[in-house]
């Protein structure tokens, strides 16, 4: 049902990044299995479409989280969590350090 929603493009990605069988790589370790297709896609996208890595510039996590979140709820579907949405983060761009300068919730990518 949520397939219909997407875009040729969009579905020919999400065809491409389905798995083929039970993967042994190294990123096995990040417990993503339990999300939806879907929101995993979105999430994905999203952060494709709206994030580079730069290494001067640090973005406060909350900020990057709640942009994302209005783009879910413009698109009427359901936001990853905060700590799957960091692991998708750090899987797109493995190289990005966060760091909390401050108090809790003060963290910065």
């Amino acid at each position: 049902q949520d397939v219909q929603k997407f875009s040729d493009n969009d579905k020919l990605y999400l065809y491409l990044q389905l798995p083929s069988g039970p993967s042994l790589g190294e990123k096995s370790n990040l417990d993503l299995s339990s999300l939806s297709t879907a929101e995993y896609m979105h999430a994905c996208n999203w952060i494709r479409n709206h994030l580079e890595e730069h290494t001067d510039t640090c973005l406060p996590k909350q900020d990057v989280y709640d942009a994302y979140k209005r783009y879910c709820d413009n698109l009427c579907c359901r936001p990853l969590s905060t700590a799957n949405f960091g692991k998708i983060i750090r899987e797109i761009f493995p190289s990005i350090k966060a760091r909390r300068l401050g108090g809790r919730g003060q963290s910065k990518y």
